[in-house]
């Protein structure tokens, strides 16, 4: 498992202490809405359905809950849940009420990036294999598709005793962001195994947003805020802030993969290369490098690369044309529009400063 104190060691001084007072309620959440073994009574309690026959619940708990436990048992930020609870306080509710909607935000969470990591061929994460290197790549997709499908159930059978109206309109929420993450995902797919060269920074970024957005912050930022009762002009603004801090934070990553900055970062240096992804600072090279670097890139990146040295050719060009300090700002100008957008809620000063120093944290301190 990660050590959580470098993961944390770059949060400003007061997200840390929010964190640190959130940490062990958020992982007892995770422990009461994941089950440790999927039996009888857990299949008929997420399926709404009664079986008939007997199953093999050892089977399906080696296959459908293995691999996001063996995720969620390295550890991680465990952002998402934080900021589900720092929205239901800010606006008056206790966190404590909705373990389970903590539970659901981080395992769905770690249940994609399961799908992100085979899709893109990765070989770690959090510093342990990848899950399709563990089970193969049809285990992987079966555990991962399903575990994100389990979280359902936590609005399906209104375990968090909401009213109807609400209820729909997460479920509703739910399934739209379902359609976005799979339109971003192909396009993601696409660009890389047709290997285009052509991809605007406009594009990239709506990618981002539609495969992103809803895991990354945009879900945790308008559950919490709908659950918690947030006035009605409040939740536009907090989805628009998910999706801006969203894009500082990718922008971040990207050039963590790049160029990490920290012994926690627990992937493959340059795995972007490797695996032919399409991102910002390839894309910014593409429309910006001469003619002969430009070549050289392409025929680098369509290789699929595992070797350092021509990995170290194209750290090397990011370099040369200010790719590294293009990325960085225009993570900083979408820092600065997610704290223009925090101003605007109906919250106190004290949590508006906590949202500023999330925004800070993971648009220009991150490290993992």
């Amino acid at each position: 498992m990660r050590n959580p104190n470098e993961v944390l060691e770059a949060m400003p001084e007061l997200l840390r202490r929010f964190h640190e007072a959130n940490l062990e309620r958020i992982l007892r959440a995770i422990r009461k809405y994941w089950p440790a073994q999927f039996d009888r009574d857990f299949f008929e309690r997420v399926s709404g359905h009664v079986a008939l026959f007997d199953q093999d619940s050892a089977a399906m708990s080696e296959a459908i809950l293995l691999p996001t436990q063996q995720y969620l048992d390295r550890g991680g930020k465990r952002l998402r849940p934080l900021l589900v609870a720092l929205v239901l306080e800010s606006y008056g509710a206790d966190p404590g009420a909705y373990d389970l909607l903590l539970g659901a935000i981080e395992c769905m969470e770690d249940s994609s990036i399961i799908m992100d990591d085979y899709i893109d061929g990765s070989e770690l994460r959090r510093g342990g294999p990848c899950a399709h290197r563990l089970h193969g790549f049809a285990g992987a997709n079966v555990g991962a598709c399903t575990g994100f499908a389990i979280a359902e159930y936590v609005f399906f059978n209104n375990e968090l005793n909401l009213n109807q109206s609400l209820v729909l309109r997460l479920l509703n929420a739910l399934a739209w962001e379902t359609i976005q993450m799979a339109f971003g995902q192909i396009e993601e797919l696409y660009w890389t195994e047709s290997n285009v060269n052509r991809v605007t920074v406009d594009q990239y970024l709506q990618e981002t947003v539609s495969r992103c957005g809803f895991l990354t912050f945009r879900g945790p930022l308008r559950y919490g805020g709908l659950i918690a009762g947030a006035p009605d002009e409040d939740i536009p603004v907090l989805e628009r802030i998910g999706e801006s801090l969203l894009v500082g934070y990718h922008l971040r990553g990207d050039n963590l993969d790049m160029d990490p900055d920290s012994d926690a970062w627990g992937k493959v240096a340059g795995e972007d290369i490797t695996t032919g992804r399409r991102t910002l600072l390839i894309n910014y090279l593409l429309q910006t490098a001469e003619e002969a670097d430009r070549a050289e890139l392409v025929g680098i990146i369509e290789s699929r690369t595992e070797d350092d040295a021509r990995k170290r050719r194209v750290y090397d060009m990011v370099v040369k044309y200010g790719g590294f300090a293009y990325s960085r700002g225009l993570a900083e100008e979408y820092n600065e529009l997610t704290k223009q957008d925090v101003d605007r809620l109906h919250i106190s000063d004290t949590y508006k400063q906590l949202l500023h120093q999330f925004s800070d944290f993971a648009s220009v301190r991150r490290k993992v």
